[in-house]
């Protein structure tokens, strides 16, 4: 095997890890979520504002299930991108 094959293939590795690192925390915001029913958005500096469940509740459950459908297909996505690799 020469150099520039073995620097492919750590560079398919380095992709790889770099793919699970991102479904495993997608996977740990579903679990996190779970059970929680307000939205939360902030910028880097932590400022930011809440849409609670119990002052909005249809908004809250409604910006929460859109969060969690676009989480679970990021992962299929990733999970096809790695199954590519």
């Amino acid at each position: 095997m020469d150099q520039k094959t073995l620097e492919y293939m750590a560079e398919r590795v380095d992709k790889a890890r770099e793919i699970q690192a991102k479904i495993k925390e997608l996977k740990h915001f579903i679990e996190f979520s779970e059970g929680k029913s307000n939205i939360s958005l902030s910028d880097n500096g932590g400022r930011g504002f809440t849409i609670e469940k119990r002052q909005f509740e249809q908004l809250a459950s409604r910006a929460r299930g859109s969060i969690l459908k676009e989480i679970h297909e990021e992962i299929k996505q990733l999970e096809q991108e790695l199954a590519e690799l």
